[in-house]
């Protein structure tokens, strides 16, 4: 466990706090930053995607009618 936490503060997506009453304890919270640059780029993948199998679909479609036809 330690080792994931020790990789997820040195790639800044968390932040180690500690308690003054004792040292021992170490509270880990996410960086909201990293996330939402997360965020954006996966709608931008999204994006691309979905339009591309919705310009896939209507190909598809329009080759199934005019086989039929």
């Amino acid at each position: 466990m330690s080792r994931h936490l020790r990789v997820l503060r040195k790639t800044g997506l968390v932040e180690e706090a500690t308690l003054e009453r004792d040292a021992r304890v170490r509270l880990y919270g996410l960086k909201p930053k990293p996330f939402g640059e997360l965020r954006r780029w996966l709608e931008e993948v999204e994006g691309f995607w979905d339009d591309e199998l919705q310009a896939f679909k209507a190909h598809a479609e329009r080759k199934h009618w005019k086989n039929r036809g």
